[in-house]
C-alpha cells in the first residue's frame, strides 16, 4: 500500500511538473513571439511616423532650411478668415516634421495682437526665423516693429514686438 501511494504521488508530481513545463514553454514562446511581433510592428509604426526616421527628427543646416523652404508649398495657401498665420505656421511646422526636421512654432506678441511664424535652430548659423506666408527669412527683435524690420507694409495696428515664445 505504501508503494502504491508512493507511486501514485510520484505520478501526480511528474504530471504536475509536466503541466508546468508545458505551460511555461507556451508562456515563454508566446511572450517571445508577442514581443518580437510587437517590436517589429512598433518599429515599423515608428518609421512611418512621418519623419521617416522613427521618432528621430533633427536640426537642419542652413542650406537644408533654404532647400526645404523653396520646396515647401505652405506659402501657396491663401490668407483668409479661416486660414490665418496660425494655420500657415502649423502646416509649415508639420511639413518640416514630415521632412525629418525639428521646427519651432513662434508666437510673436504685439501690444494689442499677436502673430505666428516658425523657426529652425540650424546647426551652422543658429536660430533663423521664417515667415511661412511668404517664405521669407525674417528678423524678430524685441522693441522693434515687425513690419519695419522685415520691409513689410506697415499694418493698421502697432506691430512693435514686445515678446516672443518658441514652442519646439
Amino acid at each position: 500500500m505504501k508503494k502504491l501511494l508512493f507511486l501514485f504521488s510520484l505520478v501526480i508530481i511528474v504530471a504536475f511538473a509536466g503541466c508546468l513545463y508545458v505551460w511555461n514553454y507556451r508562456y515563454e514562446t508566446g511572450y517571445n513571439d508577442g514581443y518580437s511581433a510587437g517590436y517589429q510592428y512598433g518599429y515599423l509604426k515608428g518609421v512611418e511616423d512621418g519623419a521617416g526616421r522613427g521618432y528621430n527628427i533633427r536640426d537642419p543646416t542652413y542650406s537644408e532650411v533654404l532647400q526645404f523652404v523653396a520646396e515647401d508649398q505652405t506659402d501657396k495657401h491663401e490668407y483668409t478668415e479661416n486660414y490665418t498665420c496660425l494655420n500657415f505656421a502649423a502646416d509649415f511646422k508639420n511639413n518640416a516634421f514630415q521632412a525629418g526636421y525639428r521646427c519651432g512654432f513662434v508666437r510673436i506678441e504685439f501690444p494689442d495682437s499677436s502673430h505666428a511664424i516658425v523657426c529652425f535652430n540650424t546647426t551652422d548659423k543658429g536660430i533663423i526665423f521664417i515667415e511661412p506666408q511668404f517664405d521669407d527669412i525674417v528678423q524678430v527683435i524685441i522693441g522693434f516693429s515687425y513690419s519695419e524690420l522685415n520691409n513689410y507694409e506697415t499694418p493698421d495696428y502697432n506691430d512693435t514686438i514686445i515678446s516672443y515664445t518658441i514652442i519646439w
